[in-house]
């Protein structure tokens, strides 16, 4: 698992089941095993040292006089001699900020920097749900379509400058699952962020949202489920709503957090019509109807 998260750490990981393999046979000598130690080390110095060499070139073009006040090593001669596949391997190690400038570097790094699946990536790291609600995207940027060759290199500027919290769903005395809360639209939601804890402690009718939301006064939310485990409570929940035809009402102190279900209020007026949960957060509401 760890040698799977750091950078080569496939071939870390592919390595250590050769030297395992080696290990289980019948008869092997030491030296074997010390070869297989050598290559993988090898292998993950020189992955680590590309890495570093793109940082420094970025950094002595783009982090000011300080930076470029020392002799970074010649990458563009280092990089001319690797294959492409490998160059673009070592560029998905980089963030966002990184890969945007060395798009300015040549024509090269501009093509290493722009392969859909380093900005895939990043923008998953994010927003889980990109991958498998369509109708998500229209509400982070409307002008990003999915049938768009770089699209996820177009939509993750906006990907990153939405807001998100972690927090806790709960019912009165049962644990439903862990959420990530976006913003997605609205005012914002202001220092305070959402409290770790949103215990559900009242509900009422999706017709009531249209008065009970105050769309200038209102911040909107997109729930995901933090991890898989978390899915199936995440998915108990918005059937539970669904099937009632009611919306969630969580309190603290002046703040009221609502949680929509697909209905007919998200579907017309947040323009969303996903399996997702939506928000609402506010202070100021009027009383719903008798």
């Amino acid at each position: 698992g760890i040698m799977g998260m750091m950078p080569g750490g496939g071939m870390v990981a592919n390595g250590m089941q050769s030297v395992m393999q080696s290990l289980s046979g019948a008869s092997f000598m030491v030296e074997d095993v010390m070869r297989h130690v050598a290559v993988i080390s090898q292998s993950v110095v020189a992955l680590l040292y590309a890495i570093n060499l793109v940082r420094t070139e970025l950094n002595s073009r783009f982090g000011g006089a300080s930076a470029s006040a020392s002799s970074p090593p010649d990458s563009s001669s280092f990089f001319s001699q690797l294959p492409d596949e490998l160059c673009k391997h070592i560029f998905s190690f980089l963030d966002g900020e990184s890969l945007a400038d060395a798009r300015l570097v040549c024509r090269t790094w501009n093509e290493f920097a722009c392969e859909e699946t380093h900005w895939k990536r990043l923008c998953l790291a994010n927003w889980r749900s990109l991958e498998t609600d369509p109708h998500l995207w229209p509400l982070i940027d409307p002008d990003v379509s999915l049938s768009h060759p770089n699209r996820w290199r177009k939509l993750y500027p906006s990907v990153i400058s939405k807001e998100q919290w972690r927090c806790r769903l709960q019912k009165t005395g049962r644990f439903i699952c862990q959420l990530v809360a976006h913003h997605i639209s609205g005012v914002p939601v202001g220092d305070y962020g959402l409290p770790y804890t949103l215990v559900v402690e009242r509900r009422f009718n999706t017709l009531h949202l249209q008065t009970f939301v105050l769309p200038d006064q209102a911040s909107f939310l997109y729930f995901e489920p933090e991890t898989d485990a978390d899915k199936e409570g995440y998915e108990e929940f918005i059937e539970y709503l669904t099937k009632r035809t009611r919306a969630g009402l969580a309190l603290e102190d002046q703040r009221r957090f609502i949680f929509i279900p697909p209905c007919e209020y998200a579907k017309n007026t947040l323009k969303y019509d996903g399996p997702s949960l939506l928000g609402v957060v506010q202070n100021a509401y009027p009383p719903l109807a008798p």
